[in-house]
């Protein structure tokens, strides 16, 4: 099975993934045992609590003239979706199709609601929540598991894009020139 799957991967040019697929261990079986090992390596924790009273930021906002293709296409192809089962590809698939309104538009829409930080409360635990896999890791000692986590594509797409808006000048305020003297003696 795995071979087929690394065949076909490269196929489509993803030899990247069809490596990762032969050198693969496979998935942790599905019992109590495992579940165990996933939670004391990721313990209940509480949520973090919401801020009380003005904050006096502006929210990141989505300009017309922000390439968001541009960002779509930087994902990696064949990048894994969500819970939803939603894929980059299907907003690229969509994007090349001739509609009365871009689609493009409509997920610069979205993004800024999901960047002002205005999305229905409701919402919060699809968009923030992921795909769990416990990978199988074999180890000399016997064996563990790697837990995976795919977060929601439109989670990831907000925060690539407000990644690209401020990584200019956040690259020259965390990377600016220092002089540095040195004495030889």
């Amino acid at each position: 099975r795995s071979l087929k799957s690394a065949i076909s991967c490269a196929r489509e040019g993803l030899f990247s993934k069809a490596c990762q697929i032969l050198t693969s261990k496979g998935i942790a079986p599905n019992t109590n045992e495992t579940f165990e090992r996933l939670k004391a390596k990721h313990p209940f924790s509480n949520p973090p609590s919401m801020p009380v009273g003005n904050i006096d930021t502006k929210p990141a906002q989505l300009r017309p003239d922000f390439n968001l293709l541009a960002v779509l296409q930087s994902f990696k192809k064949a990048t894994a979706c969500g819970p939803s089962g939603m894929r980059i590809q299907h907003f690229l698939d969509v994007a090349s199709v001739p509609l009365p309104v871009s689609i493009i538009s409509l997920l610069r829409e979205v993004l800024n609601i999901l960047l002002a930080g205005k999305a229905p409360e409701e919402i919060a635990p699809l968009l923030a929540g992921g795909s769990l896999t416990a990978l199988l890791k074999v180890k000399a000692t016997g064996w563990d598991v790697r837990p995976i986590a795919v977060g929601e594509v439109i989670r990831r797409l907000a925060s690539k894009c407000a990644y690209n808006m401020v990584k200019e000048k956040a690259s020259d305020f965390f990377f600016r020139p220092i002089s540095v003297w040195c004495g030889l003696s």
